[in-house]
């Protein structure tokens, strides 16, 4: 038995006319060269009649023998047209549906239901009577016993014939009311003003006039080179540098700031583990004066003018250590 692949159309047979070319495959191809001879036989230019000619072959040749994904060229075309001619966009508009009961010729249809039959007692006495009796459980025993005792506990006990009755008691005889009348008083509240205390003026608070601290002496700056430092300024206007002693040895966390002509700070910086500063940002052309702090440590004030040019690395060197007055134990 001759195994099909899936998919396959295997349900009806074509007949084979020349190898295994259907009668379908065979009428494909000689349309195309019939109508291949018709646009040869007319009267066109041959630039036209030629592609025309072997269009119209080619086109007979692939609808015979060239599917596509499984399915005829033919096929093709007929799904391409349907697709382009068929509508895509569809539109719902809301009708108003006349009721039924006002169309013409409307028979109401009322639906009537039946009587049930009246119940014959004589059957029903007669299956009640086949019904076996059987002896009352003791459990609806208690269970009645327990609802004879709730219902006599709420029953109302009458009372005796010879209970004296109650005398009747003469209610008192009301006198017509009368106001109370109180004296008129006049009420006067007694209003106390607070009185006026003089306090001393207090003097304003001067405080004492400190002595002028001496400005410390301004220095050029100094530039070096030579100073050890991985990548040179490439900005202008941006000051880098390094902090050293009188030995040349490295200070860290040193405090450098940068003032301005009127005093006010417009950076503050800090030297890393190898004494080094850098400014991130440019600054505007003018006069600085650069201030290094450090604890234990003098340094003179150090002035530069900055040009809008490339600066070279800056040597901050101190001027000596402070030394402190030792402590008596």
């Amino acid at each position: 038995m001759e195994q099909h692949p899936v998919p396959q159309h295997i349900s009806s047979y074509q007949f084979r006319l020349v190898g295994d070319m259907t009668v379908r495959q065979f009428g494909f191809l000689a349309g195309g060269c019939i109508i291949g001879l018709i646009l040869y036989a007319t009267p066109l230019v041959p630039i036209i009649k030629w592609p025309l000619v072997a269009l119209a072959v080619f086109l007979g040749f692939a609808m015979a023998f060239m599917p596509i994904q499984e399915r005829p060229l033919d096929k093709w075309i007929v799904a391409f047209i349907k697709a382009i001619f068929s509508p895509t966009q569809f539109v719902w508009e809301r009708q108003a549906k006349e009721p039924d009961i006002f169309k013409t010729g409307y028979k109401k249809v009322v639906f009537q239901k039946k009587a049930a039959p009246p119940p014959n007692k004589k059957q029903l006495r007669e299956y009640l009577s086949t019904l076996p009796t059987e002896s009352q459980s003791q459990l609806d025993q208690q269970e009645e016993n327990f609802i004879k005792k709730s219902l006599n506990m709420f029953q109302l006990t009458k009372m005796p014939a010879n209970m004296a009755q109650p005398t009747e008691k003469i209610p008192p005889i009301r006198q017509p009311f009368q106001p109370i009348t109180k004296p008129e008083t006049t009420f006067k509240p007694k209003i106390s003003y607070p009185q006026k205390t003089s306090t001393p003026k207090r003097k304003p608070f001067v405080l004492p006039k400190q002595p002028a601290q001496p400005r410390k002496p301004t220095v050029e700056a100094k530039f070096s080179p030579e100073l050890p430092f991985p990548q040179a300024p490439t900005q202008p206007n941006t000051l880098v540098g390094m902090v050293l002693d009188l030995e040349g040895k490295i200070i860290e966390n040193a405090i450098i700031e940068i003032r301005n002509t009127q005093g006010i700070p417009v950076r503050a910086l800090k030297t890393n583990k190898l004494g080094q500063f850098r400014s991130v940002t440019p600054l505007d052309n003018g006069q600085y004066e650069i201030e290094a702090e450090k604890e234990g440590y003098q340094f003179d004030i150090i002035k530069t003018n900055l040009t809008g040019a490339i600066v070279e690395p800056l040597e901050i060197r101190t001027k000596g250590k402070i030394h402190e007055p030792a402590q008596n134990t």
